[in-house]
């Protein structure tokens, strides 16, 4: 039996996405879902694992879910609008709530990219760490989305009160 205090909260499901059982859902930390033993819902106040057959990123805050034994749009359904958690064994990053220790990719997520001359660049709107080379998904001034690079060689400046981030990027990569 899985405890309340053996868990942590880590996203929200959010409603069916077609007719094959997919789950639209968010996904509040910066965890790998690859790395978790199962996902975890309040079903009529006991705490029940489910399994990730798979999942996709659906836009640059939601991923699509697939969980086995769920096949149709009527069983996701009665997951959907449910806190989902996870076994805190399971998410080595898991941070004290009542602290604002650590900081992940997925905080850089509205945060203004600078150029080396402190003038804006555009707005970070995602992330893609799915490889060993982190992308920041940028909405750049002109409307174009580009992807770039973050590691931390590449950080010459963070401002966390400003909601700013300046890199150090090769020259010409927003010509790519």
């Amino acid at each position: 039996m899985i405890r309340e205090q053996e868990i942590t909260d880590i996203g929200q499901t959010l409603k069916p996405h077609g007719i094959n059982g997919e789950i639209s859902a968010t996904i509040d930390r910066d965890i790998d879902l690859n790395e978790l033993k199962c996902i975890i819902f309040d079903i009529d106040g006991i705490y029940v694992p489910f399994f990730i057959s798979s999942y996709r990123a659906r836009g640059s805050e939601a991923v699509l879910l697939t969980i086995d034994g769920v096949t149709d749009e009527t069983e996701a359904a009665k997951l959907c609008g449910k806190d989902i958690f996870a076994l805190k064994s399971d998410v080595a990053d898991s941070r004290d709530e009542d602290t604002d220790e650590g900081f992940y990719i997925s905080d850089l997520v509205g945060y203004t990219l600078l150029d080396m001359d402190n003038k804006p660049v555009g707005k970070i709107s995602g992330y893609d760490d799915s490889t060993a080379n982190t992308l920041l998904t940028i909405e750049l001034e002109d409307g174009s989305t580009k992807y770039v690079p973050v590691a931390d060689d590449l950080i010459e400046d963070f401002n966390p009160e400003d909601r700013s981030i300046k890199l150090n990027l090769p020259a010409g990569i927003f010509e790519l």
